[in-house]
């Protein structure tokens, strides 16, 4: 998440952390899968974890009707097979945070495929925040194969920062938000009221700028549903029982080379785990957060959930690029929806539309933008 701070870090970055940083460019990074193949449990585990029930992803009976043929994997089920969290380099007391992601699609994930994943550091960049100080951003790119052919490609952007410290935090702890029962019942009904496009196509003739996008709603967040969602995808490879994570971090410690090495060594051998902000609120304090809060990957799976719902089964997701601008803490709830920005044809993909989609949470704040281009069905001639 973006790194608004109340004061100065205690710790700064040097100019060693920022050269140590850019001497892994171009250098490929070690990463553990969590999912190897699209199996009937992979990708419903992955679909529920990400609060997507689209029949195309879930039912046999449903994607045998359609092009396909067969089910297909949600789009950012890459992130189930890897995370793409590359951030090497890292010193101790400095922090990764999830920026944004910029996402290709070059086609579906068909259920039954095998799925590989090959990451590497591809740029690093400094650039000073207006209240955080010197911050260095890392853009890692991970590609995924099915055999040799190459079917996405994602580039997670993490920006490293000076842990909080010394009382010194990037946003001032904040307590779940209390609903209303008639706000629960509101967010009840919106879930409930979620629109699937499925077998309706959306021609591109039908298609105009400012068309509505409907929202789909998240929320609110709770323990329960980051469970859900590691289920389906669980991180990187340090989310493990405490004998694996034990022998993990000293496969780590002595450099094995089947250790991972997407991330600073520190990230795999602190104890408590730095991930455990996503699910621990006394963590995620220490490291400068409101609260226990979501997962970047996770956001970005929402975004694209609303995407594919308004596009249909006939549409193909052609990119997607989310920015995250503040944390989704336990209890806050996310209303994601948008419009049509632009209407165009590509050589590569034909009738495109392109769309922009934002997240809003209980308090109002916009939370994550994101832009995708879908590339429409075109109306056969008679």
């Amino acid at each position: 998440m973006t790194a608004a701070t109340t004061g100065v870090p205690a710790k700064q970055i040097t100019d060693e952390d920022v050269a140590y940083m850019k001497s892994f460019i171009g250098e490929s990074a070690v990463v553990v899968q969590w999912n190897e193949e699209a199996s009937t449990d992979s990708i419903r585990h992955y679909a529920w974890g990400i609060g997507d029930e689209n029949p195309l992803w879930l039912l046999d009976s449903y994607a045998q009707t359609t092009r396909y043929g067969t089910r297909i994997a949600p789009p950012t089920f890459l992130y189930s097979v890897c995370d793409a969290e590359v951030a090497m380099g890292m010193s101790e007391g400095i922090q990764a945070i999830h920026l944004g992601a910029d996402l290709d699609f070059r086609r579906p994930i068909r259920l039954g495929e095998r799925v590989r994943a090959r990451a590497f550091v591809e740029d690093v960049r400094e650039r000073v925040g207006r209240r955080s100080g010197r911050l260095v951003e890392q853009v890692g790119r991970t590609d995924y194969f099915v055999g040799e052919e190459l079917v996405g490609i994602v580039r997670n952007t993490i920006v490293c920062v000076a842990r909080s410290s010394g009382g010194q935090r990037m946003h001032e702890p904040r307590d779940p938000h209390v609903y209303t029962d008639e706000e629960k019942e509101q967010i009840r009904a919106a879930i409930l009221a979620e629109e699937i496009r499925g077998q309706r196509t959306r021609f591109a003739e039908t298609v105009s700028v400012g068309d509505v996008v409907p929202q789909v709603v998240k929320g609110p967040l709770d323990l329960i549903t980051m469970t859900a969602y590691y289920a389906g995808a669980i991180g990187t490879a340090g989310y493990r029982g405490v004998e694996t994570r034990v022998r993990q971090q000293e496969r780590v410690r002595n450099g094995d080379p089947s250790a991972p090495t997407n991330l600073g060594p520190e990230h795999f051998l602190s104890e408590p785990f730095p991930s455990l902000g996503h699910q621990d609120a006394a963590m995620a304090h220490a490291i400068g957060m409101p609260g226990a809060y979501d997962n970047g990957n996770q956001r970005v799976s929402w975004m694209a959930h609303c995407v594919t719902n308004w596009m249909g089964d006939d549409a193909d997701l052609v990119s997607l690029s989310v920015r995250i601008k503040q944390p989704g803490v336990f209890g806050d709830t996310q209303w994601i929806g948008g419009e049509v920005t632009r209407v165009f044809r590509d050589e590569a993909h034909g009738a495109c539309a392109e769309v922009t989609v934002k997240a809003i949470n209980q308090l109002g704040v916009e939370t994550t933008s994101a832009v995708a281009v879908v590339s429409l069905a075109e109306t056969r001639s008679s």
